[in-house]
């Protein structure tokens, strides 16, 4: 095969070869161009017509950490409108463009008349609809646990329970059922008149009071109270007529 002639289109300089008749098969060959906001053109042979590709091109570059972005195309003839949207992974949800793109549309429309970058940002998934203490997030990514039942391995404990217990959500033989914690607790007794209400009142320094209970009806007699006292390290009471 014999280089038979050259093709010089405005910036293009292709080579191109040609096979000797009678074959009339496709040849491809590529072209260079010195100009690099310009993309590699090919040209396309068949018989003796010869067509070029001598239009420019610009390019979408697109950024999605935890999610995904269709179309996957990213070469577009200038001025092209493109539809992108995005897909999160599961436990995350779409939040917004930044880059080239700002908003939260979905799907969003651009226009590609100079190439451009644009990211999708997703983040984790905070809702929780089975009421079960857990995010979609914690169920799925972390946990595996499922987002849509309060109770996952069916013992009877609902799944944050048992994650807060140290227990697994995902294993029935794994429950908080004969989990014990003791804690440390004061009982308060004081005289209280029939027909009277109370509050019990704290403090840690006997100068600032908070409430602790109200509306404590009086009995005409003692009236008795337990209150936990944990991590706190010194703490005073007293009872007020309301």
């Amino acid at each position: 095969m014999n280089l038979r002639q050259f093709h010089q289109l405005s910036a293009v300089i292709a080579t191109v070869w040609l096979l000797p008749a009678p074959l009339a098969r496709a040849t491809w060959v590529s072209a260079e161009s010195s100009n690099t906001n310009v993309e590699t053109r090919w040209i396309l042979i068949e018989s003796s017509n010869i067509l070029v590709d001598t239009r420019d091109y610009v390019y979408l570059a697109v950024n999605a950490l935890h999610g995904s972005v269709l179309p996957p195309e990213r070469q577009f003839v200038p001025n092209t409108t493109v539809e992108l949207t995005p897909t999160p992974d599961l436990g995350y949800l779409f939040s917004k463009w930044t880059g080239d793109a700002t908003g939260n549309a979905n799907p969003l429309s651009v226009l590609m008349d100079f190439n451009k970058t644009i990211n999708a940002i997703f983040v984790q998934d905070s809702r929780d609809p089975d009421g079960d203490g857990l995010t979609n997030y914690q169920e799925i990514v972390v946990y595996g646990s499922n987002p849509a039942l309060w109770d996952t391995d069916e013992d009877g404990f609902n799944d944050g329970y048992e994650v807060n217990s140290g227990y697994s959500p995902t294993s029935a033989t794994s429950t908080p059922e004969t989990s014990l914690v003791i804690y440390t607790a004061v009982e308060i007794r004081f005289g209280a008149a029939l027909g009277q209400s109370y509050r019990v009142e704290s403090s840690t320094d006997l100068q600032t009071w908070t409430m602790v209970e109200e509306h404590i009806a009086g009995t005409g007699g003692t009236v008795a109270r337990l209150y936990s006292i944990q991590e706190i390290p010194k703490r005073y009471f007293r009872s007020v007529r309301e």
